[in-house]
């Protein structure tokens, strides 16, 4: 194959490729969210957004989203855990700050290793202090995450 031939098929090889990737990146379901801040320091997040589909007169949910906004330092991840039940965590580690890494309901850091629960709680340090938690309240249409 002289080199004429090589280039040619390369480049078809890596636009398939290309185009696998950003279809199978248009079909994933995003699981974060820019949210606004009020004037009364609480995170306001559409209910609609844990909604994936409805099957069957049937809505099913996802488990966890993460949002973020710029006057925030690190995002923070709400797992949806009843209709009006949801938990609110910082993704910043209790050991040395960093930022957590969501893998279902295990937080992992990446730079020494410490895991937490969907509570926030320590499963495996060196971190020993859980993670920081909100509260948060629902109406009919949103979630607050009330940040003071």
């Amino acid at each position: 194959m002289n080199r004429k031939e090589f280039m040619h098929q390369c480049g078809f090889a890596c636009l398939g490729v290309m185009g696998l990737s950003a279809l199978t990146e248009s079909c994933a379901v995003s699981r974060q969210l820019d949210a606004s801040i009020n004037d009364r320091s609480q995170m306001q997040v559409p209910l609609s957004v844990f909604i994936t589909s409805s099957k069957n007169n049937r809505q099913q949910f996802k488990r966890y989203i993460i949002v973020r906004n710029d006057r925030l330092n690190y995002p923070i991840v709400v797992y949806r855990n009843a209709e009006n039940n949801y938990t609110a965590l910082l993704l910043r580690c209790s050991h040395q700050y960093n930022e957590l890494n969501v893998n279902g309901d295990l937080l992992t850091c990446p730079a020494h290793g410490s895991e937490f629960n969907a509570k926030g709680e320590v499963v495996h340090g060196p971190a020993e202090d859980k993670l920081r938690s909100f509260v948060t309240t629902v109406d009919a249409q949103n979630l607050f995450i009330h940040l003071v």
